[in-house]
């Protein structure tokens, strides 16, 4: 979805130096949660462009232009530019998406938010509760009601941090007795060992000011937590942790237990990994796979792409192969056909959206002599945009024409196969993909049809 960096430096010596370092380097290390849009505030200026962020030098340029300077600085990445206009009259960092919009105008602190968009109309009404009517668990209530994820607001020279209650989204504080960092992510206390990292718990609440220091204003009880699922699968670093365990061995598991569900009869030779942030799960499921099947190689894999989840300008270069391949008929993906020839290969992908990326795949293992190719999906059917990010909302999901048609995942893999072109697809169901997490399937958020879209018994 997107990613959050705050900075406050509480030092004496103010160093705007400091803040900027910080910032711009815990945007670098975020930049796999939002590769089309960036945007960075501090003081009262902010500077914004699409795409990866540029080098130190022109970087430095463009902040010596703006004279960017401050003890307080916010950043925030996209995989796509702002959905609400508001974002470009408020310094508001946003991740996660808003529900049960439709009615705001009818509240009574709406006033001049009325005519605005929803993000606007909910930091309006917010900061009306939070220091005109001086209600800090009004404010932060009325905040849960409408936010799935977590929110950063920079208001002058403070800082307001909300996370939603259910813990939809994770998000981290760290610090030492300087500087305090806000994160959507702990991954980042691989580059700042000097700082502190602790959950921001759901519900709290926090601002940071240099009156005050950290106030934690709020913490709310007794909501059901809710976690996203595509944390799991790929939004998160793969060395981000999650209670005692790394990203990147949940995942590995997530593959290991997904093989127990995939029929021996398939009688696999080998699978392979794509994009390359399902490596993880290829290797947890071929791990397993080799115990039980006679003829199967791991290998590192048998096809090599070049928009995979490694290259910053994903979202740009993917439709560049896709330009390519209409316009050339040739692919940027190339296959090592000494692997795929007369073989039986499973294709391990993160989530199909549109399908279209998946069909080039088959495609291709097909035209270099691949006997049956199989799609294992480590992710549950997308059918609603908001599971793999709002950048999604819009697109023509493939499983999305099927809602209300089926009420087990075999049918739907048998309609969706043929759509692909694979001989088979096997997607991951709610209850198989918590196991693999380690987690109560209560604990993740699904809409509500996919929570009951299981494989029969």
């Amino acid at each position: 979805m997107a990613g959050i960096v705050a900075i406050y430096d509480f030092g004496e010596n103010k160093n705007p130096e400091k803040v900027l370092s910080y910032l711009i380097t815990g945007m670098r290390m975020l930049q796999h949660r939002g590769k089309a849009y960036w945007k960075m505030m501090i003081g009262n200026k902010v500077i914004e462009n699409k795409g990866a962020i540029p080098p130190d030098d022109v970087l430095a340029t463009t902040i010596k232009k703006q004279n960017l300077t401050g003890f307080c600085g916010l950043g925030y990445l996209s995989k796509r530019s702002p959905h609400f206009p508001s974002m470009n009259l408020i310094n508001i960092s946003l991740d996660g998406f808003l529900v049960d919009t439709e009615k705001l105008h009818t509240h009574p602190y709406i006033e001049s938010a009325k005519s605005l968009d929803p993000l606007y109309q909910i930091y309006y009404i917010f900061m009306k509760l939070i220091n005109d009517r001086k209600n800090s668990e009004l404010a932060a209530e009325f905040l849960d009601r409408h936010l799935r994820g977590n929110l950063v607001i920079k208001n002058r020279d403070e800082l307001i941090v909300f996370r939603n209650s259910t813990a939809f989204k994770p998000l981290f504080m760290a610090s030492n007795d300087k500087i305090v960092m806000i994160s959507s992510e702990n991954s980042l206390r691989i580059s700042y060992p000097n700082l502190k990292f602790l959950n921001i718990q759901p519900g709290q609440l926090i601002k940071l000011d240099r009156k005050s220091y950290i106030n934690s204003l709020v913490s709310l009880e007794g909501r059901k937590i809710l976690l996203d699922p595509f944390e799991f699968i790929r939004e998160s670093h793969v060395t981000s942790m999650f209670g005692d365990k790394s990203i990147y061995s949940i995942r590995k598991n997530i593959g290991r237990v997904q093989a127990d569900y995939v029929p021996v009869e398939m009688d696999l030779n080998s699978i392979y990994a794509e994009p390359d942030y399902t490596r993880p799960m290829a290797l947890g499921m071929g791990l397993k796979l080799q115990k039980d099947l006679s003829d199967f190689e791991i290998s590192e894999g048998i096809i090599k792409d070049r928009y995979d989840d490694s290259d910053h300008m994903i979202d740009f270069s993917e439709q560049e192969s896709k330009n390519k391949l209409l316009t050339t008929g040739k692919s940027l993906k190339f296959i090592i056909e000494n692997l795929t020839k007369n073989k039986k290969i499973a294709t391990i992908q993160g989530t199909i959206q549109t399908g279209s990326t998946v069909r080039e795949t088959v495609y291709y293992l097909k035209k270099n002599g691949v006997k049956r190719v199989y799609v294992i999906v480590c992710y549950v059917p997308t059918i609603d945009g908001r599971q793999v990010g709002l950048y999604t909302q819009n697109r023509d999901l493939l499983a999305n024409k099927y809602i209300g048609k089926i009420s087990n995942l075999e049918r739907l893999n048998f309609y969706v196969a043929p759509e692909i072109g694979s001989e088979k697809i096997f997607y991951n169901s709610p209850s198989i993909l918590a196991k693999g997490i380690g987690i109560s399937e209560n604990k993740l958020w699904f809409p509500e049809w996919i929570r009951f879209l299981d494989y029969e018994k």
